[in-house]
């Protein structure tokens, strides 16, 4: 497993053990650090990964053998996600190095197909080779985030300024003083453990959020200005978790970096601040931002702030973190869990949520939980927010598969959006869940939910049999992946609704451009099938690179639900969840 490289000292924690008689400290592939590529040569590193990026050619980069890099916590190989799309590359970001732990990082903008986005980037040097990039890319979506004028956008000059001595201050006390920044805004309730200079400034996305811009869009910085003064207020109070490490400190010029998550539980839509003022979420369910954030410390205050962040699945893992558990398998059981204990399943996972009544379901001594395909603890996220639920879902059950998939409507304070519950048993208990939330924040394809569609039993003359359904929905996943309509499978009459809204026909869908966008189907899986009714749930990954001129790459997770009547697909019903581009299932 890759180590990731933090700035904490390993070499002072070695030093502080009794009797170590150590090489090296825990972590550190040396006693002594690596020289080979200092300051200027880091600098020089991050803005030669700028250009290979803007030229969309890494071949000339220095790169290790076992490189690993990221888009937005995606492990994609070098020259994918962004680096297909992007055509320009600003020729004043920021740049800033350490050259004691060889890390060096970029912040500013870069265009792809048309559009601007903001980007930050970290690198790490060893051995003059670079073997971890670390990327964040923010586009502009439908979702409430900063975006500001890339065009006039000017860095902080301080990053780059040498402090006088006297203005200094060690690398540990520097980590401790940006670590108390990510402490102030966890939980942010008034209580301030961070100092600030009286001008501190932050940029966040390009847009200043300490001092209100004239013609800029609404920010913190409309309620209070200054860094301390929203602290102070409670702004950030929704900042549940601040999940983080500080992998570059420049003590020369006071600079620190850090990379992590913004964990928004958004378990209330409303808060106090601490005049009293009432504030609402601008998003009524739980979501995590990934940032890369960098801090200017001047005689031991934070001065300047700059900051790269876009949204993520909430609670989001990072790759260099360490890897994430695989979700739990189960061997089905019929005679354990059939049809009727399987829905069983399903609907009390459901019926448990509103009012976070996790205790009161059928656990199995091993669970695994994942959301959005990231993995966290039952009782956490939609757990604590969802307020109602379907009261008449669709529940396909299968004994066979050891699943059943739970689709309907789901309300976050008040809010609406599909669900789709997969709850695997094992034996007859519920061994994993996974959560397919669509909101209508992402934009369309998207409908309201009222309820699920209601399908009746089949006259058993057209019904079709359980294999055969299978396999004509294997055959539609790949004529999806083909862009060409599966020849004899389609009804005439057969539609397809995309997140409740109803997007055409089956067989005219097929060769359209939506269908088009799409590279890869992967991760197929038959979820579950009910011959009675002609059903088959089935879940896949769409990857959608951008790469024809529009848009940006992502990923889309799918639950989709085929009805079959007669040996023909007479409806589709897909639910979709928007992924960063390559994520793949827990």
């Amino acid at each position: 497993m890759r180590l990731f490289r933090t700035a904490i000292s390993a070499l002072a924690l070695a030093a502080a053990l009794p009797t170590a008689a150590l090489a090296q400290a825990p972590g550190e592939p040396s006693a002594v650090l690596d020289t080979s590529c200092l300051y200027d040569c880091l600098i020089a590193a991050v803005r030669g990964h700028m250009t290979a990026l803007e030229a969309r050619n890494y071949a000339n980069l220095p790169l290790a053998a076992d490189v690993m890099f990221t888009e937005n916590n995606v492990v994609l190989p070098v020259g994918q996600g962004l680096w297909r799309t992007v055509v320009e590359v600003d020729d004043n970001g920021l740049a800033v190095a350490d050259e004691t732990t060889g890390h060096a990082a970029w912040f500013g903008s870069v265009r792809e197909n048309g559009h601007a986005a903001f980007y930050a980037v970290r690198i790490h040097v060893e051995g003059g080779l670079i073997d971890e990039i670390e990327s964040v890319v923010h586009r502009r979506t439908s979702l409430p985030a900063p975006f500001g004028d890339w065009e006039n956008m000017e860095h902080f000059a301080e990053f780059y300024e040498v402090l006088p001595e006297e203005e200094r201050r060690p690398r540990e006390r520097m980590l401790a003083i940006a670590d108390a920044y990510f402490d102030t805004v966890e939980l942010n309730d008034g209580q301030v453990f961070a100092p600030f200079s009286e001008d501190c400034s932050r940029l966040e996305n390009g847009i200043s959020t300490t001092a209100p811009e004239p013609g800029a869009q609404a920010s913190a910085a409309n309620i209070a200005s200054g860094c301390r003064e929203q602290f102070e207020l409670g702004i950030y109070k929704i900042n549940k978790r601040v999940r983080r490490v500080l992998p570059l400190v420049d003590e020369y010029r006071g600079v620190v970096v850090g990379s992590g998550f913004f964990d928004h539980a958004n378990e209330w839509d409303r808060y106090l601040l601490t005049d009293g003022r009432e504030m609402r979420t601008a998003l009524k369910w739980p979501n995590s931002i990934t940032l890369l954030e960098a801090f200017r410390i001047r005689d031991a205050e934070i001065q300047r702030i700059e900051a790269t962040f876009t949204y993520v699945p909430y609670f989001m893992h990072n790759p260099f973190w360490g890897e994430a558990a695989p979700m739990p398998r189960f061997a089905p059981d019929p005679a354990a869990c059939n049809d009727a204990c399987l829905t069983g399943l399903a609907m009390s996972v459901a019926s448990a949520m509103p009012g976070n009544n996790w205790q009161q379901v059928n656990w199995a001594e091993t669970v695994g939980y994942s959301e959005n395909s990231v993995g966290i603890r039952v009782g956490e996220s939609i757990w604590r927010g969802i307020t109602a639920i379907d009261t008449d879902p669709l529940v396909v059950a299968d004994a066979e598969t050891g699943k059943a998939v739970w689709i309907g409507r789901i309300e976050e304070h008040g809010q609406p959006a599909w669900a789709a519950f997969t709850v695997a048993a094992d034996g007859d208990a519920v061994g994993s869940i996974d959560a397919l939330i669509r909101r209508s924040n992402y934009g369309p394809p998207y409908v309201d939910p009222v309820s699920a569609t209601d399908f009746d039993r089949l006259p058993a003359a057209r019904r079709t049999p359980r294999a055969a359904m299978i396999a004509g929905a294997g055959r539609f996943m790949a004529a999806i992946d083909a862009n060409v309509a599966p020849e004899g499978l389609l009804d005439e009459n057969c539609n397809w609704l995309v997140n409740g809204l109803d997007v055409g026909g089956c067989a005219g869908s097929f060769g359209s451009p939506p269908l088009a966008r799409i590279e890869a189907v992967r991760d197929r899986q038959v979820l579950a099938a009910d011959e009675e009714r002609g059903l088959v749930a089935v879940r896949f990954f769409e990857d959608i690179p951008a790469t024809n001129g529009e848009g940006y790459p992502m990923t889309t997770q799918v639950v989709e639900l085929y009805r079959f009547e007669g040996g023909r697909i007479t409806r589709v019903e897909a639910f979709t969840s928007e992924l960063p581009y390559g994520m793949r299932p827990r």
